[in-house]
């Protein structure tokens, strides 16, 4: 009887082990299980950014005496959250100015159609190379002027569908953007129920030593006369501006770009050889002083303008080192019917800018540019026309900037 009754102890304190073993490594590998989701989800997030310092020497501001400043220019952080079933970015830009928004939005591919995808918020406005071109590895301090006028803030709010060839398919290298946006520019709100369109189709090509890009874009929009009843558009009529009776406020007078842009590199010997440029046309909505678009309502007299514009630029790496020469013009004539001597208001006049700088990538992150700026505006003289414009303005500017990319 003891003998029955120790051999039962026995096997009872045998399978109690073994059940508790058993238990502690199903806890083990629940832990495991847990710890492996958590890290998978944070692979799916990332974080990046970089901060943008520089001094500025402004030939503008001499007589004032404040013609240089050390500005925060950019700094950028952002979150990027990928899985199968999406994405979801988030941008903020923190400078001494405060804190805005630059990127916010869901980018949601189609199931089985793995070369289509919706994406909605506020992002970059499809239109051209410059644009979505990251100001992170951008070789000029800025984007050309007409970028600058046509396309403040780069961003808006709207939604769009992204196309990319499939593979093994003659449309492998075309890439199709085209969304309908609010037209009022990166952190602006809805001002009216009015949307613009915008789309960019673009063919790119990668070979042993050269690789091409060749892209379309369009604009077509309206900017909406938002004042009382007196508020007024004109358009040009001859050399003069004239009323447009059949625009009265509440309606919507044109916005209409049409652009070409093309990226061209190949290697040599002396290094890596880059040429870039955009050109630009159509019809601008603005205002007497400026043709720069509206980034919210607009209640104040609008002058409708055929404009044109364009750059080219040049990005020669010095041998084998990341080091680099840029040499860029860029041009901008807001009224394209009227020229020198016949422009009737400041927001007639053509700007022609040369840059020249070098670039100093000291190691993966950090990064130095020197670019000097010489801007040439039309001389006009008339008796519409302030003095100061009967000459080439004193607004050359240099730019020394120091750039750290996480």
């Amino acid at each position: 009887m003891k003998k029955t009754i120790l051999v039962g102890l026995a096997i009872f304190a045998s399978y109690t082990a073994y059940t508790q073993e058993n238990a502690g490594t199903l806890q083990t590998e629940d832990r495991l299980s847990a710890i492996e989701q958590k890290l998978e989800k944070m692979g799916e997030l990332k974080f990046s950014g970089y901060v943008q310092t520089q001094w500025t020497w402004n030939e503008a501001n001499i007589s004032s005496g404040d013609q240089n400043d050390f500005t925060i220019r950019r700094g950028r952080l952002k979150a990027d959250y990928k899985n199968k079933y999406g994405q979801a970015v988030l941008q903020v830009d923190v400078t001494e100015d405060g804190v805005n928004i630059k990127d916010a939005y869901l980018k949601i591919p189609i199931p089985k159609a793995d070369w289509l995808a919706v994406r909605a918020g506020v992002f970059d406005r499809p239109f051209g190379y410059e644009i979505s071109y990251s100001s992170s590895r951008r070789e000029s301090p800025e984007r050309s002027r007409i970028f600058q006028t046509l396309f403040p803030k780069e961003r808006d709010l709207g939604a769009e569908i992204v196309v990319t060839g499939p593979e093994d398919t003659f449309f492998k290298d075309f890439a199709l953007n085209a969304g309908i946006f609010a037209g009022n520019g990166g952190q602006a709100k809805e001002t009216d129920s009015g949307k613009d369109f915008i789309g960019h189709l673009a063919y790119t090509k990668e070979l042993k030593n050269i690789s091409f890009g060749l892209g379309a874009s369009l604009y077509y929009g309206g900017v909406r006369l938002a004042g009382e009843e007196t508020q007024k558009a004109y358009h040009l009529k001859g050399k003069e501006f004239v009323e447009d009776a059949s625009l009265t406020p509440g309606e919507y007078a044109d916005r209409h770009y049409f652009g070409f842009d093309g990226q061209f590199s190949f290697k040599t010997p002396i290094g890596n050889t880059q040429l870039r440029g955009e050109y630009l046309w159509g019809t601008q909505p603005g205002a007497s002083g400026g043709s720069k678009s509206p980034t919210g309502k607009i209640t104040a007299d609008i002058y409708c303008r055929d404009f044109q514009g364009y750059y080219v630029q040049l990005v020669q790496n010095l041998g084998t080192t990341p080091h680099a020469f840029v040499a860029k013009w860029d041009s901008y004539d807001p009224n394209t019917k009227l020229s020198k001597d016949e422009c009737l208001t400041v927001g007639d006049i053509a700007y022609n800018t040369l840059g020249l700088g070098c670039l100093f990538q000291l190691n993966k992150q950090l990064r130095l540019i020197a670019y000097y700026e010489l801007n040439y505006n039309e001389k006009v003289k008339n008796d519409r026309m302030v003095a100061q414009y009967n000459k080439d303005l004193n607004d050359d500017v240099f730019t020394l900037r120091v750039q750290y990319k996480f």
